[in-house]
């Protein structure tokens, strides 16, 4: 399975899209080290893709999601969301 921060795969072959996939780490204290979390999301966006019997997951975008805790007066919570674009490689004709 390959992953791509790039809108197509580098080896230029062609594609066919299954469509835009999501995934989300866990919520954590507002700035705590996000690297971790970034490659859980991969992983978790990894087996999202396969789930749907994609060859590749490209165009990848990291977003950061922040919350205000309701337990804890002034806790401020952020978690790493991964999405990208869950394809297919196109069979030669």
């Amino acid at each position: 399975m390959r992953v791509s921060f790039a809108a197509a795969p580098e080896d230029g072959r062609r594609i066919v899209a299954i469509g835009r996939i999501r995934a989300k780490g866990p919520w954590r204290a507002a700035g705590a080290s996000a690297e971790t979390d970034r490659q859980a999301a991969i992983e978790a966006l990894r087996r999202e893709a396969e789930e749907y019997g994609a060859d590749s997951v490209v165009d990848v975008q990291f977003e950061v999601e922040g919350c205000k805790g309701c337990e804890i007066d002034g806790l401020r919570l952020e978690r790493v969301t991964a999405s990208g674009l869950a394809v297919r490689f196109a069979e030669a004709a």
